[in-house]
């Protein structure tokens, strides 16, 4: 057998997919002090899941149905946070193979591999806490489809993606919408043990939208307009086509599409355990795609006007 370290055995992995690594000269000084403020946050503003206080948390005051639906729903966060224990380090492959991105986002997005773990080791710790953590998906439901479409790992090995157009449409769009109906959830939540589990996954989620809005504002610069637009293509594309079908507000689904996981999210808002009124994260969603397109303006990438959903609000 040929040894894999010949420069003459054929090629695999990533350079089959049209990825090659620029390492060197590999630069190691501050480039986007913004991002080194944000590496620095990243090695202090540490929390460990198993130090939250699930065994305070009283079911007495919550009817069965209350449960079921929170436990279910909390399931179904650490299934969404487990997909970033994959795609952060696809990210960070990606950006590690890029000679021209500043070192120190590379740096934030190694400990975001840790952070996205504890906000999965957190919401089914706090499943279980409710009643019990749910292994899987009700059968055929809608999110099924969603929690298992990796279109951020996908974004993240596609040659025809740039680094850019991959933080523009995980970290500012993705992850900005996820912030934004987080923190209307917190607002509502009123049982502290799920209040405190909010807060501390809003902790990390904030720098990792900043982490994508500081990386475009230091790489738009230097970039052709091409190169932009096809930012724009990219971040138009994960608004329509993920964000608006429901993958982080299921208030989104199709009317006509069943999913217990919807009317679970509706229970678990009323009772204030971690989620909010359809209607309450519909107006947060909206919010965040208005602040989304004021930001991407100043970079010079239009997000269109939805008026089918916004004006019907």
């Amino acid at each position: 057998m040929k040894s894999l370290y010949d420069p003459a055995s054929p090629q695999r992995g990533l350079h089959a997919l049209g990825l090659h690594e620029s390492r060197f000269p590999l630069e190691t000084r501050a480039q986007a002090p913004s991002i080194v403020e944000l590496w620095k946050k990243s090695k202090t503003m540490t929390w460990d899941p198993c130090d939250i206080a699930y065994a305070t948390l009283d079911r007495s005051k919550f009817s069965q149905e209350q449960l079921d639906a929170a436990r279910l729903c909390w399931s179904r966060r650490a299934w969404t946070e487990y997909t970033g224990i994959i795609e952060s380090p696809a990210m960070l492959i990606r950006m590690s193979l890029d000679g021209k991105a500043p070192i120190e986002a590379k740096f934030v997005l190694a400990a975001k591999v840790v952070e996205e773990a504890r906000h999965c080791e957190a919401s089914y710790m706090l499943a279980d806490a409710l009643g019990g953590y749910v292994q899987e998906p009700p059968p055929h439901d809608a999110i099924s489809r969603m929690v298992v479409a990796g279109f951020r790992d996908r974004m993240a090995f596609n040659p025809d993606v740039s680094t850019e157009a991959a933080m523009a449409g995980w970290h500012c769009i993705s992850e900005g919408v996820a912030v934004d109906i987080f923190l209307a959830r917190y607002r509502w939540t009123e049982e502290p043990v799920t209040k405190e589990v909010l807060r501390l996954i809003l902790l990390d989620e904030v720098r990792h939208v900043q982490l994508g809005w500081d990386y475009l504002e230091h790489r738009i610069p230097q970039m052709t307009k091409a190169e932009i637009d096809a930012v724009e293509a990219v971040a138009v594309d994960i608004m329509e086509n993920v964000e608006m079908k429901g993958f982080h507000s299921m208030s989104l689904l199709d009317p006509s599409v069943e999913s217990a996981l919807r009317d679970a999210e509706e229970i678990a808002g009323h009772a204030k355990l971690g989620f909010c009124p359809a209607a309450m994260e519909h107006q947060a969603f909206l919010k965040s795609i208005q602040d989304l397109r004021r930001k991407f303006a100043k970079l010079g990438i239009r997000i269109p006007v939805y008026p089918e959903i916004e004006q019907a609000a």
